[in-house]
């Protein structure tokens, strides 16, 4: 029986591991020093050649005469290695040896002395699928081996590894492979056994081979069982089921073009036909990300063919960035699991990107009119709008108040502007047409004011206010908003925030009085709830006022 190509042309030196410099000069260094370490983990995707690393490194640190940190593969240790039969290299697969038991017999037999090599060398592949106590069981052997022992563990989800391992070990990420060095290692293949294949067909097996060497070797060999030579690129796609390609390119044109009878014709073209539209879906989203790294000339080789890069490149002058990364991520975003036949999802991402998104406008206020008090309109757009009505959120208000000017521009705005209140000749004299005046600027001084409720809110559905005798009297339409403003302002800040912006608006101290308009909005007024906490705490346990004496102001 043959020997299928991955297992054939594995790598039997460091030097000959494909695309992992970085990690196999490290360990030649390791080796070659004699500072080899107790455990290594190695992570990275399938197929990026951390098992045979691990197997190369068993042999190097036990080779008899190694050169450069590398195994001569010529001596016995070296050789029962190669065939699969030194005692002293112990692979475990953790799928399927993964309970605490399995992870006790190690910890038993690791401490036997090593038969003929001078280290026991332990790969266990896949270790991230360990149980939780197979890693405790695990992690004292790991933290103090036998000097005879070297641990390799290999995965390719490192993330599920208790961080206590990883500390324990020496990391090496494996990359996945460039598309050029996986071509040239097919291509050494190829011409090895004596196989004419095209060049145009290695980079389609490489690209559709993510990354990893053993895929592409696999995809390789059954081309060349399939096809007699020379093997072309069309071989290649009809083994692969890539006939939807062409079709995908073309969807990827009614895609930019935005073009949807004709990018949902196309859909179901290939699905009448037969074809898988997983394939074409992978297809369409490796060309719009063909495109986008075109357009963005990020220089990446993408391995397709010249004709093919032609069409692409043409596709870049008439694509808007916008519109295409918005295709990329609604078609990367489509879900065929569900039902992998239905051209459903495909042809609503068609639609969705096809139509005209709509325009991206600045932020600008809810009304627009000629305002000349800059400052006092800059707030409504860096804060949120409280739930209250739109006057209240007005960056001017109209009349003689759009004469009003800013504060001077060598004073620095403040992190939360405020209001400026005009003193000047315009504003009344006369207290009640004063706090009429003021309002607006009163309210939105509050409006960050507050614990519990925001001051200014509150101050915005007092409908009535009035100035008698000295004392601002505020008329509350609903009991409940008289009731959290008293609320609020026995708090001392907020009390004390509150009088300094009345100060400021009516340019003296007023007493402030809350009170309830009656239910037919006239202006007979209601006595004020009690403010005593335990009239308070009677009202919250059912207890009713039925009548109430306000007391006289002085």
């Amino acid at each position: 029986m043959s020997e299928v190509f991955y297992r054939k042309w594995r790598p039997k030196m460091l030097s000959d591991v494909v695309g992992q410099e970085p990690v196999t000069k490290t360990l030649r260094q390791a080796v070659t020093l004699g500072r080899v370490a107790h455990a290594y983990l190695f992570c990275g995707s399938r197929g990026t050649g951390k098992t045979s690393t691990a197997r190369i490194l068993a042999k190097a640190v036990n080779c008899l005469s190694p050169v450069d940190g590398e195994p001569d593969n010529e001596c016995a240790i070296c050789q029962s290695i190669n065939e699969g039969r030194a005692l002293d290299l112990i692979e475990i697969d953790a799928a399927s040896n993964r309970g605490i038991d399995d992870i006790r017999n190690l910890s038993d037999k690791i401490r036997f002395s090593p038969n003929e090599a001078r280290y026991k060398v332990y790969i266990i592949d896949e270790v991230h699928m360990l149980t939780e106590p197979a890693f405790n069981a695990l992690l004292k052997t790991l933290e103090e081996p036998p000097a005879h022992a070297i641990f390799i563990l290999a995965t390719t989800e490192a993330h599920k590894v208790p961080l206590t391992i990883i500390s324990r070990c020496q990391r090496f990420d494996f990359r996945r492979i460039p598309l050029d060095r996986m071509v040239g290692k097919l291509a050494h293949i190829s011409q090895e056994e004596g196989v004419e294949v095209s060049e145009d067909a290695l980079r389609l097996i490489a690209r559709n081979s993510n990354g990893g060497l053993r895929d592409a070797e696999n995809l390789l060999e059954q081309v060349v069982v399939s096809y007699d030579p020379p093997v072309t690129e069309e071989n290649v796609r009809d083994l692969l089921g890539l006939g939807g390609d062409e079709m995908a390119l073309d969807l990827v044109e009614h895609i930019i073009g935005k073009s949807i009878a004709e990018g949902i014709s196309t859909i179901n073209q290939v699905s009448s036909q037969g074809n898988d539209l997983r394939q074409l879906h992978r297809g369409v989203v490796e060309y719009l990300r063909a495109v986008l790294l075109l357009k963005t000339r990020a220089g990446t080789d993408l391995g397709y063919t010249e004709d093919v890069l032609s069409r692409l490149e043409s596709l870049t002058g008439g694509a808007d960035m916008a519109h295409l990364v918005s295709a990329l991520k609604l078609f990367a975003s489509a879900d065929l699991r569900r039902d992998t036949s239905s051209p459903l999802p495909l042809e609503l991402a068609m639609v969705e990107s096809a139509s005209a998104p709509a325009p991206v406008l600045a932020p600008v206020p809810v009304v627009q009119r000629p305002v000349q008090r800059p400052v006092a309109a800059a707030p409504p757009r860096a804060n949120a709008p409280q739930p209250r009505p739109a006057p209240a959120y007005q960056p001017a208000s109209p009349g003689p108040r759009q004469e009003m000017t800013a504060p001077p521009a060598s004073q620095p705005p403040a992190p939360a502007p405020e209001p400026a209140f005009s003193n000047n000749g315009e504003v009344p004299s006369e207290p009640a047409a004063r706090l009429e005046y003021q309002w607006r600027d009163i309210t939105r001084s509050l409006r960050h004011v507050g614990s519990k409720f925001k001051l200014g809110a509150l101050l915005n559905v007092c409908k009535e206010r009035d100035v008698v005798d000295g004392t601002i009297v505020l008329k509350f339409t609903h009991k409940s908003n008289m009731e959290r403003m008293q609320q609020e302002l026995e708090n001392p800040e907020c009390r004390r925030a509150f009088n300094d912006v009345m100060v400021k608006a009516m340019d003296k101290a007023y007493e402030v009085r809350l009170t309830v308009a009656n239910g037919s909005g006239g202006g007979t007024m209601q006595g004020a709830s009690q403010k005593s906490p335990l009239v308070r705490a009677a009202q919250s346990m059912g207890a009713r006022v039925l009548a109430e004496k306000e007391e006289e102001t002085s």
